[in-house]
């Protein structure tokens, strides 16, 4: 059976993405059309393990053509598995003639040096801005810093959720994309468990005063007319937020080096003075603190709602890795200061 790839990832396509939401869709498609690229016109029954590896070698060695730069490790590991898949679903339903699957074991051909996407917390700089500039987004990004909600789950967060007596936010429902610009709210999280997190004594009260000013019965963090937000709203709220605290810490930096700043709206713009962060990015600053504080593995999980302790424990082996490195300072400073462990230099060695 002579069928091209793109054909059959395209009939996978449509069974798979039946029912799913957009977010998912959006993400199986971006794969598919990665895979196409190479192996869109080949007949199926002609692909093999070795043009499998050659793909992989290919990926490797060019830019994303999205984004422009190497592919990740992890983009790979998708692409493989998503490919993979396709496979299984064209040998089952005998759509092609080939006996083994050619993705079958490829993810252990991706080359050991392949970039990885590091996912990085905050540093002290944006931390100490998201604490001290108000705007309308600081409330999202207090709550998924110190609770490690996601950001679906700050969308979907009503006040209702919030305990403030017993300090806990349950965490029982997602919004998710339903298409471009809207999104709706599903029963539990992204990995079907609820949560309950404890929420630390400085964002209860400023969550108490929060309630009390706020124009909004219903939702924790909604656009201005009260309604939830919209993939619209939140990218240029988010934004706004950004550049608000961008402007703060020039401002500040200015005046510490006797510099006239410029005015926030001004017509020539504000140079980027901070990185950029994601919301994402705070939840994973929440796992980070987690683990600075010493909490176990089994509790942070929980926190966190991961799908599996697995992807806990490869967080905190990183975050092991990180900071006892930083940590052999002290062993350096004990044999520094130690005269038992002082060397004695010879003139003349034996």
């Amino acid at each position: 059976m002579d069928r091209k790839f793109n054909e059959i990832a395209t009939l996978w396509l449509e069974n798979e993405c039946y029912g799913k939401d957009y977010t998912y869709r959006k993400e199986l498609k971006s794969a598919v059309k990665h895979l196409n690229r190479y192996f869109g016109e080949m007949i199926c029954d002609n692909i093999k393990g070795l043009n499998v590896e050659n793909f992989i070698r290919y990926n490797y060695e060019h830019n994303n053509p999205n984004t422009d730069k190497p592919f990740s490790k992890r983009l790979l590991k998708d692409l493989i598995s998503v490919g993979f898949r396709i496979f299984e679903f064209a040998l089952d339903n005998e759509l092609i003639d080939n006996v083994r699957n050619p993705f079958t074991g490829k993810k252990k051909k991706i080359p050991k040096d392949t970039p990885v996407n590091e996912r990085k917390p905050i540093d002290d700089t944006q931390k100490e801005l998201i604490l001290s500039v108000a705007h309308r987004s600081q409330i999202a990004a207090l709550i998924m810093l110190y609770c490690g909600l996601r950001k679906g789950e700050v969308i979907a967060l009503e006040w209702s959720d919030i305990d403030f007596k017993e300090k806990i936010i349950s965490v029982t429902k997602s919004a998710v994309r339903k298409d471009s610009n809207h999104y709706k709210i599903t029963p539990h999280t992204k990995n079907g468990k609820d949560r309950y997190i404890p929420i630390p004594d400085n964002l209860l009260s400023y969550l108490k005063i929060s309630k009390y000013n706020t124009k909004s019965e219903k939702y924790v963090y909604p656009q201005k007319n009260g309604e939830m937000q919209s993939v619209t709203s939140w990218n240029k709220t988010w934004n706004s937020y950004i550049t608000h605290l961008n402007y703060r810490y020039y401002y500040n930096t200015c005046k510490s080096y006797g510099q006239i700043p410029k005015a926030f709206n001004a017509p020539s713009g504000i140079p980027m003075v901070i990185d950029r962060f994601t919301a994402h990015q705070l939840r994973h600053t929440y796992c980070t603190m987690l683990y600075m504080a010493g909490v176990d593995i089994l509790t942070t999980s929980k926190l966190m709602g991961h799908s599996s302790i697995q992807i806990t424990l490869e967080i905190y082996t990183h975050l092991d890795e990180k900071y006892k490195k930083l940590n052999i300072s002290k062993f350096n400073e004990y044999i520094r200061t130690d005269n038992s462990n002082k060397i004695i230099l010879l003139n003349n060695a034996i």
